[in-house]
């Protein structure tokens, strides 16, 4: 390894991460970390002090990022494009998959906590992975994103932000100001959102896996919060509340979990337990979709129920099947 790959490579798990809270793409993540190592190789002999790099790093992550949200149109959850879907209705046919939050893998979070956080950022690493908060960070504009990613999740200084965004002082604390307002009118109260506050513990999804295995919709339904969002990108559709939820699924999974034709396998993303989800195909079991789920109040709140192919790929790489036969693994 030679001087400059020792000097960025520790810092590569964390850039990751900021590079999929800007984007909310984990697809597009490691292709950012990599430009941002092309840039750093370039400008090297403007790092004047190696313990700075971090810094440094971010700065130059974030404006590769900023350079790329100028050419796509922001990711977003299904209720955040529209009124909820008829549940009577068939589903929306797909839209394009740039237009989708995409979910991560828990072991980023794990790689990057193990080269430590910043004792300053505001937020834990748990909580700047949550699906409800990265869901936020896309609405704002890009660059209160990007304030706010440095100082409240990276933990630089305001003079950091300030010079990493080529910005006065007082404009990245009034952008600050802005971002951490409409934080909260999106999320509402830290409090209610946070994974800390309202995890699907590994006893609820394992009885919500079940259900779908033995063919019991009934179970299904009554693991549901009755206030339970389901989408399903890249379609469009969403279903909100559980007698509507119940109703979509009697009119189009009933006889495939009658037929025991479902499996899954659980995984972890975003700090979260989730579920890869597969259906038997020709004698085997063939993934279809990656289901992340929120809880509130011991029962299942949100359920994204992700079919783009490129929200899976980081978790293929991870080890999680794409087929098996006829047993489920575990």
């Amino acid at each position: 390894m030679n001087r400059f790959e020792a000097l960025v490579e520790p810092h590569r798990a964390m850039l990751r991460l900021h590079c999929y809270r800007m984007l909310g793409s984990s697809h597009d993540s490691d292709d950012m970390v990599q430009e941002t190592f092309v840039r750093a190789f370039r400008a090297q002999e403007t790092l004047d002090d190696p313990a700075r790099a971090r810094a440094w790093l971010h700065r130059i992550a974030t404006n590769v990022c900023l350079d790329e949200l100028a050419k796509r149109p922001r990711r977003a959850r299904g209720p955040e494009l529209g009124p909820p879907h008829d549940p009577s209705a068939p589903p929306a046919p797909p839209t394009h998959e740039a237009e989708w939050l995409e979910p991560a893998p828990t072991v980023w979070l794990e790689e990057a906590s193990s080269h430590g956080g910043c004792p300053s950022a505001q937020y834990t690493m748990k909580e700047s992975v949550a699906l409800a908060f990265v869901a936020a960070l896309q609405i704002l504009t890009p660059a209160q994103r990007a304030v706010l990613l440095l100082r409240d999740v990276v933990g630089l200084s305001a003079a950091e932000t300030a010079e990493a965004l080529s910005c006065s002082l007082a404009s990245a604390n009034s952008t600050l100001h802005r971002a951490r307002v409409a934080l909260e009118e999106r999320v509402g109260p830290r409090a209610d959102w946070s994974p800390e506050a309202g995890p699907v513990d590994r006893e609820l999804l394992e009885r919500y896996v079940r259900a779908w295995e033995k063919g019991d919709l009934d179970a299904i339904i009554a693991l549901l919060h009755d206030d339970v969002t389901l989408s399903m990108p890249p379609s469009p559709t969403w279903i909100a509340g559980r007698d509507a939820v119940a109703h979509f699924y009697a009119l189009r999974v009933t006889d495939a979990v009658r037929h025991h034709r479902f499996r899954s396998v659980l995984v972890e993303a975003n700090g979260q337990v989730a579920s890869g989800f597969y259906h038997l195909r020709d004698g085997a079991f063939v993934f279809f979709a990656l289901q992340v789920l929120e809880a509130k109040d011991g029962r299942i709140r949100f359920i994204d129920h992700f079919m783009t192919p490129n929200s899976h790929a980081p978790f293929f790489a991870r080890g999680l099947p794409r087929t098996f036969a006829t047993t489920t693994p575990r």
